[in-house]
């Protein structure tokens, strides 16, 4: 159990890493949770972490790095159980009246994948409802930082099987761009933040 703040205790799963104990702030990992939300959803949270799909909560994800859990881990998976883990050394948010704006720095695994998360570093978040200039969250369905639009979506649609064609002129799975490309639909992804 964390205790965010004097009153709002809440339980998090923790992992264990050779960085310590982590803290899963997002995964897909069985496409039960529909990842189309609005604003409120992204800064409170929605999902059950103990049923595989969900989203901790902008609000709560603040806070964690705002107490020093800092270090991010991210673990992606294809449909043929390829696994790629990367991490950056820095991850942050800056204030909700600014929309929580990314804040991503040094990229230490450069030799497994290329950086697409560095592409949204600075950006603020965007939902269906509060959208970014360009509308890539209205068009591609999901919360994310968006930088016209963004080189991975882990908040995308849910495909099963991988390769997939768009509905819309979006390319709207979880993707990374520089790994499977925008038209492949990753099985599993995970957010996980470690303390400095």
């Amino acid at each position: 159990m964390v205790r965010f703040n004097t009153s709002e205790p809440y339980e998090v799963y923790c992992r264990f890493g050779v960085n310590g104990p982590g803290i899963p702030i997002m995964q897909r990992k069985y496409g039960s949770v529909n990842f189309a939300r609005f604003w409120h959803d992204y800064e409170n949270g929605f999902g059950v972490q103990s049923s595989g799909d969900f989203w901790l909560g902008l609000s709560r994800i603040k806070t964690l790095t705002d107490k020093g859990y800092q270090i991010l881990i991210v673990t992606l998976k294809d449909w043929t159980r390829d696994i790629r883990t990367i991490q950056y050394n820095y991850f942050a948010l800056g204030s909700a009246s600014s929309r929580y704006p990314l804040h991503i720095g040094k990229y230490v695994t450069s030799h497994v994948l290329p950086d697409d998360f560095g592409f949204s570093n600075g950006m603020p978040f965007a939902t269906i409802d509060k959208p970014d200039a360009n509308k890539c969250a209205y068009n591609q369905r999901g919360g994310w930082w968006y930088n016209f639009c963004s080189y991975t979506l882990p908040t995308g649609h849910y495909y099963p099987s991988g390769p997939y064609t768009p509905a819309g002129g979006f390319y709207d799975g979880i993707y990374y761009k520089d790994w499977k490309g925008y038209g492949y639909s990753l099985k599993y992804i995970s957010l996980e933040l470690y303390h400095i």
